[in-house]
């Protein structure tokens, strides 16, 4: 039996245009111990009005080359595959985000799945997930011929769904389950967001761990980070102030939060060739960096263990 989890590291965030900054983070991460990493589409400037950039694409695969880790990417946040109004330009954004990684070398596209305002919701949830699925399949059938997997990711409580603007059945990741299961395609796996998934267990109600058990069977990715799941529904001046409270998408490291990932992990029996991408906000790599490296290696390591004692049962 094979380890299910074969890669730990962190998520780069956006490189602002500036490839060697991207470089060096890279070679941080390997240094440390690092065995993958995930970069952040947006910010590198090798796509453009939904086009690959070719010398741009040529300079990031000569960086991410120089450094021996298994990559993924994150594309943008704005892909929205239940938006109607802008369906053609959703479906062309996805589609060269799955070109990009083939181009430099990810195995993974992480994607956040549809959102739509709560009322159109309310009156046509069968034919927005439809809609969805509609979508998704042929970015889908992409991607498998590019080698590529897409990994789609249970989204946060985020300002625009605290504020009554839009919701997304991803919030809840056994939702996410069932709407894996009705597409069913082999180039689609889940991204379980541990942090995201505290989150909406405390908005929505219901059990974390028993909601991240109920998707397991699709993980094929992990973003790992910390959180209470305390709404961040009151006005803050300053981004740092959410982790003074203990509010929102804390992007913290295990401990900041109230997560427990000892017991997680030993509820998830997951896919193989599954990765584990830190995401944790700037201000922890100062202090953190190693610990928590350190703590999503055991992480990595419970489940792996838990999978080969079930395999022996």
């Amino acid at each position: 039996m094979t380890d299910r989890i074969i890669a730990v590291g962190f998520n780069t965030a956006p490189a602002e245009g500036n490839l060697p900054r991207l470089d060096a983070r890279l070679a941080e991460m390997v240094e440390m111990g690092c065995t993958g990493a995930e970069v952040t589409m947006v910010g590198l400037d090798a796509v453009t009005a939904c086009q690959l950039v070719p010398e741009r694409v040529a300079e990031l695969r000569a960086v991410m080359s120089r450094h021996d880790l298994a990559y993924s990417m994150h594309a943008p946040i704005a892909i929205n595959l239940m938006d109607e109004a802008h369906a053609d330009l959703m479906r062309r954004a996805a589609m060269v985000s799955m070109e990009l990684a083939a181009e430099t070398g990810a195995r993974v596209v992480v994607l956040h799945p549809g959102r739509v305002a709560p009322k159109d919701w309310i009156d046509n949830r069968h034919a927005l997930l439809q809609f969805e699925l509609d979508q998704l399949g042929p970015i889908a059938d992409r991607a498998a011929e590019l080698g590529v997997k897409i990994a789609y990711e249970n989204i946060s409580p985020n300002a625009r769904i605290i504020a009554g603007l839009e919701t997304s059945y991803s919030l809840d990741p056994r939702l996410l389950a069932e709407q894996l299961q009705r597409l069913s395609h082999d180039a689609v796996v889940a991204c379980l967001d541990i942090s995201h998934a505290q989150q909406g267990a405390v908005l929505w109600g219901f059990d974390m761990i028993d909601a991240c058990e109920a998707l397991a069977p699709w993980i094929g990715h992990i973003h790992f980070s910390d959180s209470t799941g305390q709404p961040l529904d009151f006005p803050t001046t300053h981004p740092g102030e959410k982790h003074f409270f203990g509010a929102g998408d804390m992007h913290a490291p295990p401990g900041y939060g109230v997560v427990d990932f000892e017991a997680l992990a030993r509820r998830l029996p997951l896919r193989p060739d599954t990765r584990v991408v830190i995401e944790i906000k700037r201000n922890f790599h100062v202090h953190s960096d190693a610990a928590t490296l350190t703590a999503a290696k055991d992480f990595a390591q419970i489940v792996n263990a838990e999978t080969i004692q079930g395999a022996a049962a």
